[in-house]
């Protein structure tokens, strides 16, 4: 699934490549990824707007329309925002018949939304808190505001939570799912099943720093594409930072800080990546 640096890659460059375009025309090809409102109104609504901005929040695109209505993307686990949709991206490895929604603006150019899974939601809505999951998010850890006292005054929220768990729940930090939730816990030498509250003021502020480090290089190398996942930028490109990942997916590869051999445990379902010797549980 597309975390906070792949999103945050897509908006740049939708920011980029759409702002101030006009929608000329909305083609929707599988309506159940419409959750709001009707698809007859959405439509309506979208035609002959004007793009004005395009934010982020937590894992949601969010499309600024030059009406009182903000367009709203979550990708799912497999969706993609791909612009221009040309020759360039081939078949093999972004199939159209997956194509669900397409806008076509009035300079002819098109955007896509691309679903594999078809777990993505759309919705149009005049206020963003109207997505109850939106609502409902914590603090955004690319944020200036995203202080190591504030990521304590979180952590002290849940201090009887996993660490691993906890960075995963999107109400307490946003963004962050099983990629770099492994990432940053690796790199901080921090087992995932470790207790918040048995962490010491230097790990806290070690797990500070990683958060803030490993997604601001995410960001910069585009986010991570690796085997299992189907993540692309808007140009259908591959993210880079996925040759950066030290333990997410390498799997009894050696550790690159002690050459111990990584290991794989399920904590609620997911893999967590991680090395014995350097994560002391």
């Amino acid at each position: 699934m597309p975390e906070l640096p792949e999103v945050e890659t897509i908006r740049i460059d939708l920011q980029e490549k759409i702002k101030d375009k006009q929608i000329k025309d909305i083609i929707v090809n599988i309506s159940k990824i419409i959750k709001k409102p009707s698809l007859e109104e959405f439509i309506n609504k979208i035609k002959d707007k004007k793009i004005k901005e395009i934010d982020r929040r937590g894992k949601y695109i969010i499309i600024y329309l030059d009406s009182e209505d903000k367009l709203v993307i979550h990708l799912g686990m497999t969706g993609l925002l791909i612009y221009p949709y040309d020759n360039k991206i081939t078949e093999k490895e972004i199939n159209s018949k997956h194509n669900h929604l397409i806008f076509t603006f009035t300079d002819n150019t098109q955007l896509v939304f691309n679903d594999v899974r078809r777990f993505g939601k759309i919705f149009l809505v005049s206020n963003i808190d109207e997505v109850e999951s939106i609502a409902k998010l914590g603090v955004e850890p690319l944020e200036g505001y995203f202080t190591e006292e504030i990521f304590i005054q979180v952590l002290n929220k849940k201090k009887n939570s996993k660490i691993k768990s906890f960075l995963m729940k999107q109400e307490f930090i946003t963004g962050l799912g099983n990629i770099y939730a492994n990432e940053v816990l690796y790199r901080s030498n921090i087992h995932p099943l470790r207790l918040i509250s048995s962490l010491n003021k230097q790990e806290v502020r070690n797990l500070y720093q990683q958060i803030k480090l490993v997604l601001v290089e995410a960001v910069k190398l585009r986010g991570s594409t690796v085997a299992d996942e189907a993540y692309r930028d808007t140009d259908g490109e591959k993210g880079k930072f996925a040759k950066k990942l030290q333990v997410y997916a390498r799997k009894g590869e050696p550790c690159v800080k002690c050459g111990h051999s990584i290991e794989v445990v399920r904590i609620e379902g997911r893999s967590s990546f991680i090395c014995p010797q350097c994560q002391k549980l």
